[in-house]
């Protein structure tokens, strides 16, 4: 195998001779589940004997711009042609060498030239975010408006911006309607940042003009979600860690070297008993310092994983301290809020309801550890089995924490790409069809490749969250005299609940009406002025799953039978079947969009989606959909495959039939 290479200094690229880059190597690194970098392994020496006059240049350099950034291009000859390739590209200005002026050589390792070069040299970089020229969001809670907000999102391209102008930002989790890991409504299609201290004193005169932050700083908060990163071509990808599948690579059970190569250790450095994940402020059980455990001797003992921000989340915590003198100490001014909302047409407003680990409903709930860990958490541990917070868990994935160390001739031609999955003797005949990912690759010159391949379990499952409560709070202001209603999620179904006001005196009943799809809506109380006493009534069939809350938290035993003269709904017909009018996919590796025709008297659909012919039947349930269209961004990016989709149109009473079949091949 043939190379050159090529310096480009001083406005000219120019052929160089190293002494010994066959003494060298690309080393591919494995920095995270999203994230391979190429690195340069070894020095390069240049010398005035060795075909040129390199030393002569780069002391020429050193004596004029020594700070100038080099670019060294290595090419590889492709095999029986006189054409050449990149191999590599890196850079380096002659500050980073070492010259030996007796001898007259130059020493010097280059740093790869790569997507991620800008952020490597800008990526702690602070800015101020409150001075970025973004625009300020208003969300709401029933007490307060929360003006000094931002999107998280516009803060995000703010930041990458600045590192590579007119990069652009693609991310499923944070702005498709529905969640990409859970189904149903992204609650996280809305985050908001601010800093602290607007959050405290939200009606302040002078509200904060300093917040200063990163882009590494911004990457690491959002690892509260399980979401990773990568930037390639100027696009940054922000996704779930479950997002990051790889490819079909090369299958090495055909290479002699590689055969019979089925040793393997595990690194238990990565295998911690304790997986641990803080805020800073918190006092709701659902918000406070949560842990994941694992109960086995295959885990080290001695290591504990840490997972700590500077971010609260815990809202109702930060109302409560600061309505209270002796409690508003507890808040530092520091630090950033992160709030979940949802928008009703009109406002934003924060989501309010209960979680897995406290029955008290509190604001921002989405954003708790009891809520976060059981919805993103449960790919990429350490075992398929462990605890969130002492009770007993079933996980998705684990991590790859099985070693082989595995030998290959690799050439250009075998279209060899380090994110790509490897099949190997050991994986396929030991692990039970388990595929090795490139932990890293050692590339000499000669074509060999040193891999340390991982290996780790994947059911391929998806979420499926425990059942809690959905909550359903009302609020009933006697000044302003509005009942307000706030959901915790949307309902999929129309439903209605009754005030009884003053059962024991003037006695006044109201029906509220809340249409599928609503998280908030106000009406006019029926009853004026001071109310004494009021009593709900809820149908069984709407308050299977529903926890009822008036006014401070106050849990109501609701009556199935109608207090007062309420004439309760009659339940509505199911829905006839519907028919698909089709999907498509704009460009290549996009969402898939399917489209069908409206029911009449249908609240939500249910989607169903099959991979190719020969699977009859097996379809699987998607989602619940309250529109008439849904976009499929998993299956956009399985290249190559058919996709099959049909609807059943639901309401409170049922589902209809299924719909009719439609179909495309998903390009990628």
């Amino acid at each position: 195998m043939n190379y050159r290479f090529y310096i480009t200094a001083l406005s000219s690229r120019v052929e160089v001779f190293p002494m010994n880059f066959r003494q060298c190597a690309l080393v591919d690194e494995r920095r995270s589940i999203s994230q391979i970098r190429t690195i340069f392994n070894n020095t390069l020496r240049f010398t005035d004997n060795n075909r040129g006059d390199d030393f002569s240049l780069f002391y020429l350099i050193e004596a004029t711009t020594p700070c100038e950034r080099l670019i060294l291009e290595i090419e590889e000859k492709d095999s029986g042609a006189d054409t050449y390739h990149e191999w590599w590209t890196g850079y380096f200005s002659t500050t980073d060498g070492r010259f030996d002026l007796d001898n007259c050589t130059f020493d010097i390792t280059p740093k790869p030239l790569d997507d991620y070069y800008e952020i490597d040299i800008y990526g702690n970089d602070k800015r101020n975010i409150l001075h970025a020229g973004l625009s300020e969001m208003t969300t709401l809670t029933h007490d307060e408006d929360y003006t000094h907000n931002y999107f998280i999102i516009d803060v995000i391209e703010y930041l990458i911006d600045e590192i590579y102008p007119g990069a652009t930002v693609v991310s499923w989790f944070l702005n498709n309607e529905n969640n990409p890991v859970v189904g149903g409504i992204n609650k996280y299609r809305y985050l908001t940042i601010a800093q602290k201290s607007d959050i405290k004193r939200p009606n302040a005169t002078n509200p904060a003009t300093i917040g200063m932050l990163s882009f590494n700083e911004m990457m690491e908060i959002l690892k509260m979600f399980n979401l990773w990163w990568s930037f390639a071509d100027g696009v940054l990808r922000i996704e779930h860690y479950d997002f990051w599948e790889s490819s079909e690579g090369i299958d090495l059970r055909s290479q002699a070297m590689a055969v019979k190569a089925n040793k393997y250790s595990y690194l238990k450095e990565d295998m911690p008993k304790y997986e641990k994940f803080e805020f800073m402020e918190a006092n709701d059980g659902n918000f406070v310092a949560h842990e994941i455990s694992y109960n086995s001797p295959c885990v080290a003992v001695d290591v504990t994983e840490e997972y700590r921000t500077n971010v609260t989340t815990d809202l109702s915590y930060i109302i409560k301290c600061m309505a209270d003198p002796d409690l508003a100490g507890n808040i530092s001014d520091d630090g950033w809020v992160i709030l979940a909302n949802y928008y009703d047409g009109v406002d934003y407003r924060v989501y309010y309801g209960v979680s897995y680990d406290s029955p008290i409903a509190t604001y921002n709930y989405p954003n708790s550890w009891a809520h976060l860990l059981r919805s993103f958490f449960l790919h990429g541990r350490v075992l398929l089995s462990g605890y969130i917070q002492y009770t007993a868990y079933d996980f998705i994935s684990v991590r790859k924490t099985k070693q082989q160390n595995i030998n290959a001739i690799i050439c250009y031609e075998d279209n060899y790409r380090p994110e790509d999955y490897i099949t190997t003797e050991l994986g396929e005949d030991w692990f039970g069809g388990q595929k090795g990912y490139v932990k890293t690759a050692r590339r000499h010159p000669d074509g060999k490749v040193e891999f340390t391949l991982l290996y780790g379990e994947d059911k391929n499952t998806d979420v499926e969250l425990p059942p809690v409560l959905k909550t359903i709070h009302c609020i009933i202001d006697p000044v302003a005299d509005v009942v307000s209603t706030f959901l915790s999620e949307p309902s999929l179904v129309d439903m209605s609940y009754w005030i009884y006001y003053n059962p024991t005196g003037t006695q006044v009943c109201q029906e509220i009406e809340i249409l599928a799809g609503t998280t908030y809506q106000e009406d006019a109380a029926a009853e004026t002025g001071a109310i004494t006493n009021v009593e709900f009534y809820l149908t069984e069939v709407y308050a299977d799953g529903w926890n009822f809350i008036y006014n401070d938290n106050e849990e109501v035993a609701l009556s199935t039978s109608p207090p007062c003269p309420a004439v309760p709904p009659v339940p509505p017909a199911v829905p006839a079947a519907t028919t698909m009018i089709g999907c498509g996919q704009a460009i290549v590796c996009d969402k898939i969009t399917i489209n069908w025709r409206a029911s009449a008297g249908t609240t939500f659909y249910k989607l169903y989606r099959k991979p190719d012919t020969d699977l009859i039947d097996q379809w699987e349930e998607v989602d619940n959909v309250l529109a008439t269209t849904y976009e499929d961004y998993w299956a956009g990016a399985q290249g190559g495959i058919t996709f099959y989709y049909k609807v059943k149109c639901c309401n409170a009473s049922g589902c209809s039939a299924d719909s009719d079949e439609t179909s495309i091949i998903a390009t990628c």
